[in-house]
């Protein structure tokens, strides 16, 4: 449903650029209209592209990523403090009875899950990371403020 939202917001746009070039352009009607169609097409696939890699990335793993076991649980978030950088899957689990999720930030990464994770619901969340300190949350309600929270080290 995104997709299609998004799909007719990009054409849309495009028609409007084409017809804002229009004046600037010797290009006849036909061969403005499939010019405008052709970047659209490409900015609709590529969007439908990068929506199938996020439901992939949600639940599978890259072979090429170190990774991380994440426990949420009410009050608690276990997983390591300190790794190494590089490609980094973190397979979040939630072993509680409440809703969570996973967030990261620091050293220019803000990443989270876009929908929070079910009690006994996994989800994959992939993280190129580079030596510094990031904070580690859970983003529901106040659990930030209750203890679902700690500091990770990358060396």
């Amino acid at each position: 449903m995104k997709t299609v939202i998004l799909a007719s917001i990009v054409l849309a746009s495009a028609v409007s650029l084409a017809s804002a070039e229009e004046k600037k352009s010797d290009k006849s009607l036909g061969e403005k209209t499939t010019a405008t169609l052709d970047k659209a097409g490409r900015a609709v696939a590529d969007t439908t592209k990068k929506a199938a890699d996020a439901v992939v990335d949600a639940v599978t793993p890259d072979s090429d990523a170190r990774k991380v076991e994440v426990r949420l649980a009410e009050h608690h978030i276990d997983m390591p403090k300190r790794l190494e950088p590089g490609k980094t899957a973190f397979v979040v689990h939630n072993t509680g009875k409440e809703k969570h999720n996973f967030e990261i930030q620091g050293e220019g990464v803000e990443k989270k899950f876009f929908a929070d994770l079910g009690p006994d619901e996994s989800k994959v969340l992939h993280v190129d990371l580079k030596p510094g300190t990031y904070k580690v949350s859970c983003p529901v309600k106040d659990h930030a403020s209750e203890g679902m929270n700690l500091s990770l080290t990358v060396k």
